[in-house]
């Protein structure tokens, strides 16, 4: 939902409903740590972007995927 309450439909694929479970902001960056069914996904984003979403533990959030390479090992 965007901030003026208009629904945005985007092209990335990979959405994942999770909470957020921890936030640990740096000088710049920011990593958030966000608990989703199958797991957690850890994101590395801007501290301004933490600040402009506001963004604290216990927050209900979408992670977003959308990658030009994704790594799979074995």
């Amino acid at each position: 939902m965007h901030p003026g309450g208009i629904t945005v439909e985007l092209s990335a694929r990979n959405q994942l409903k999770g909470q957020v479970v921890r936030v640990k902001s740096g000088a710049v960056m920011a990593e958030v740590e966000v608990k989703v069914k199958s797991g957690k996904v850890v994101a590395a984003i801007t501290d301004g972007s933490v600040k402009r979403l506001k963004l604290k533990a216990g927050d209900k959030v979408t992670v977003i995927i959308k990658a030009t390479e994704v790594l799979i090992g074995k």
